[in-house]
């Protein structure tokens, strides 16, 4: 994407429910190893239930719609993919540090307060 079309945290309003499920969750986390991402991910959508998030409920089918929408993410400049590992796009963490003054990793975030 270029540098002026980047998205800003507001813009995450706009994504659909399973791809700003999981930026709710690298907002919080900052970065994360792929596969405990995956798994974490996975997780929390068995536990919410919500049929509006995946398909079904299997775990093959639910960690097939994450990586297919932490791909997308990546692909519109949310997230980026390096190493093995996901982290929240550099131009999203300045966002952050600008509102909170710190990361904060491991502290969950409310996003509607940080696009204030």
């Amino acid at each position: 994407m270029p540098a002026k079309n980047k998205p800003g945290l507001k813009d995450i309003l706009g994504l659909p429910k399973l791809e700003r499920l999981i930026m709710e969750y690298f907002i919080k986390h900052i970065s994360v190893g792929e596969i405990i991402a995956v798994l974490e991910l996975r997780d929390e959508i068995k536990r919410l239930k919500d049929p509006e998030l995946v398909p079904e409920f299997d775990d093959i089918i639910i960690e097939l719609e994450i990586n297919k929408a932490l791909a997308r993410l990546v692909e519109k400049g949310f997230l980026e993919h390096v190493g093995g590992c996901y982290n929240l796009a550099e131009h999203l963490r300045r966002e952050i540090k600008e509102k909170l003054g710190s990361l904060q990793p491991g502290i969950s975030k409310n996003l509607n307060e940080l696009i204030k």
